[in-house]
């Protein structure tokens, strides 16, 4: 199983999206490795923090020019494969779309995230023509607040596009920052609100195998 997280825009919380999925498959006995096609490689650098006391997640580095054959080797050697991808309307976001059996697109609930969105909907549309198949996407609603009017003008116009916005959506919430630098998931700290969230998150992506 392949799961690409990709946008075209930067701070979104692609890595942060990657790491806590793959944090939940390993507790869930899956092996699991994160492939960080991101220049800034925060994904490796999370990695080599982690404690031999926590289950393993790899991760390794994917250069542009052997993408496809980096990630199509650590799929027959992990059970799950989840890419970490680049902000970029580069040749490399069509591949990390074109590899993926489940695509997910992490979204901040602002004018410029819809912006971006809509350019990345256009790659997304040319990726599975390329593909001759369907690529099931879901879009991820990160600091989402439900109190803010604008917030749920926003998810309700996500709603109308061609990829499906999922039910589970994550808060601002400081504990998606303090577990970067310990090499953690969020479901491995003492946050239980943020704990319950991204478990609910994650059961709903299982679902949609």
């Amino acid at each position: 199983m392949i799961i690409s997280v990709s946008s075209l825009k930067g701070g979104v919380g692609k890595s942060t999206i990657a790491q806590n999925l793959a944090v939940c498959f390993a507790h869930n006995g899956y092996r699991v490795c994160i492939a960080d096609a991101d220049t800034n490689q925060s994904s490796l650098r999370w990695s080599s923090l982690r404690s031999e006391d926590l289950p393993t997640v790899p991760a390794f580095g994917t250069p542009e020019k052997t993408l496809s054959a980096n990630i199509k080797q650590l799929a027959t050697d992990y059970e799950v494969v989840i890419i970490d991808g680049t902000p970029s309307l580069d040749r490399i976001t069509s591949k990390i779309i074109l590899l993926a059996d489940i695509l997910i697109v992490p979204i901040l609930p602002s004018g410029l995230d819809i912006w971006a969105t809509e350019q990345f909907l256009e790659r997304y549309e040319d990726a599975k023509i390329e593909k001759e198949k369907e690529i099931p996407a879901f879009m991820i609603l990160n600091q989402y607040q439900a109190n803010i009017t604008f917030n749920k003008e926003i998810k309700e116009a996500l709603g109308e596009t061609s990829i499906q916005l999922l039910d589970n959506s994550i808060r601002p919430r400081t504990a998606y920052r303090e577990v970067i630098i310990q090499g953690k998931g969020v479901i491995e700290y003492k946050d239980e609100k943020a704990k319950n969230e991204f478990l609910s998150l994650y059961n709903e992506i299982v679902s949609k195998f």
